[in-house]
């Protein structure tokens, strides 16, 4: 069977609490479980993906990109098949280092561009994003393909989208680059609430066939955090697994 392309996925969005890691997460672990290998990068500094996964690493993604550690050092297995690049507290030191730095904007690219080396079967990359318009932001957009965004069933949400699809132009203009937009992943749905009904409405009429179907809200994905897990290792036939399931369907049929 052919190799299909490598996926870079980038998940954005300039407000935080959009489940951002949790979707990340999701279907990366869906995917895993389909047969797939997949790499998650980190690029908050609050280091969501170690701790909801319940793993560590000795070197991260500051080492990788401040300190010349080699790819290989850096990466981990966090389940099988699944791969991470994880940050810490430490990457918030990365703005400021890398403000000097020529083609600051690439450096991710070129560090990552030795993964070839590493995977001769890497599926898909999804890089989980922090909420604000930072160089490591631009970085995630200059080495994706594809932009995922969640919007919780919020105004601010949708602001927050907004912002990610101005920066957009900003990238296409000085680096001659056009994602393409995977997906508009509605989050934290409840159908008993009239926001959560007029926010999907209004996300359908603006974006129509992007928006994929919405996650509806799931205490299950709080216990899986805590539990660290996965919300197909916890439970998979939970609201959220299932609505995940189908998104995971549509993104990578």
């Amino acid at each position: 069977m052919t190799q299909q392309p490598l996926r870079i996925v980038a998940c954005q969005n300039f407000k935080g609490g959009t489940a951002k890691t949790t979707t990340v997460i999701s279907i990366a672990h869906c995917l895993v479980r389909h047969g797939k290998k997949v790499l998650i990068v980190d690029l908050d500094a609050q280091g969501s993906v170690g701790v909801s996964l319940g793993v560590e690493a000795e070197y991260g993604l500051y080492d990788l990109l401040i300190d010349n550690r080699t790819l290989s050092d850096c990466l981990i297995e966090a389940r099988p098949n699944l791969f991470c690049l994880l940050a810490d507290q430490s990457l918030a030191a990365c703005e400021t280092l890398l403000v000097a730095q020529p083609r600051r904007e690439e450096i991710l690219k070129r560090r990552l561009s030795g993964l070839s080396e590493i995977f001769a079967d890497l599926d898909v990359v999804f890089i989980d994003c922090s909420p604000s318009l930072s160089i490591l932001s631009q970085n995630a957009l200059v080495y994706a393909d594809e932009l995922l965004i969640p919007i919780s069933m919020d105004y601010l949400s949708m602001v927050g989208a907004n912002h990610v699809f101005d920066n957009l132009g900003m990238i296409e203009e000085y680096f001659e680059k056009k994602l393409k937009i995977a997906g508009i992943i509605p989050t934290f749905f409840d159908k008993r609430v009239n926001m959560s009904k007029e926010v999907l409405s209004a996300l359908q009429d603006r974006y129509g066939s992007l928006v994929l179907p919405p996650v509806r809200i799931d205490t299950k994905l709080k216990q899986a955090s805590s539990a660290r897990k996965t919300i197909f290792e916890f439970n998979e036939k939970s609201r959220a697994g299932l609505d995940y399931l189908q998104i995971c369907e549509e993104l990578f049929p």
